[in-house]
């Protein structure tokens, strides 16, 4: 239960309350395989174990319901053209030790809105559920929204995280505060996307 330990332990340092699991930072990403830490940054070469797809991660998407996945961009081919990146889950993904990085992440963004948080756009005028949030290379971060029903007028969307307003409550009731000692469910992967979702 390290991992939740040393989570609270940064959250106070930087004089936040005890962390919920799904607001930790999204810019250095840790999480637990057979007991291990793995920590993979924005900016590194990377390769997916399954593919030999090889690229930077540029972006880490994390959901709320586990599923966190990078998107890998290739770089420029030889004809000149740019590869379409795509999106892959965490524990496929190794970082090349014998690559630099590419580019150092701009910084971390500010997390104004918790995973599973209900929130207001007030651009749309749509109101939803949090169920994904990315943090990218360039120092921002954009909130994947679900609302309540789904239609052609009324779709799930990707939105710049700043330009939402956070209500109080988590999906549904009062936001609830992980702590150490609580059992916690086993994460799942989601497998491999093409894209990022356009975000």
């Amino acid at each position: 239960m390290w991992f939740f330990q040393t989570a609270n332990v940064a959250n106070k340092q930087r004089g936040a309350a005890a962390t919920n699991l799904l607001d930790w930072p999204c810019y250095t990403l840790y999480f637990l395989i057979f007991g291990e830490r793995v920590m993979i940054e924005l900016g590194y070469f990377v390769k997916d174990k399954v593919t030999g797809l090889m690229g930077v991660a540029e972006n880490r998407a994390t959901f709320l319901f586990g599923c966190d996945r990078y998107f890998v961009q290739p770089q420029i081919k030889e004809d000149g053209t740019v590869p379409e990146g795509v999106m892959i889950d965490e524990p496929q993904l190794e970082v090349l030790k014998d690559k630099d990085r590419v580019m150092t992440p701009a910084g971390l963004p500010e997390q104004t809105i918790s995973l599973g948080q209900l929130v207001d756009d007030p651009v749309t005028g749509m109101t939803g559920t949090a169920t994904g949030r990315a943090v990218y290379l360039n120092g921002c971060s954009r909130i994947f929204v679900e609302p309540k029903t789904t239609s052609e007028k009324h779709e799930s969307w990707w939105v710049d995280e700043k330009q939402l307003t956070g209500k109080k409550t988590l999906i549904g009731r009062d936001k609830k505060t992980i702590e150490p000692n609580e059992p916690q469910a086993v994460r799942r992967t989601g497998g491999p996307a093409r894209s990022c979702s356009k975000y």
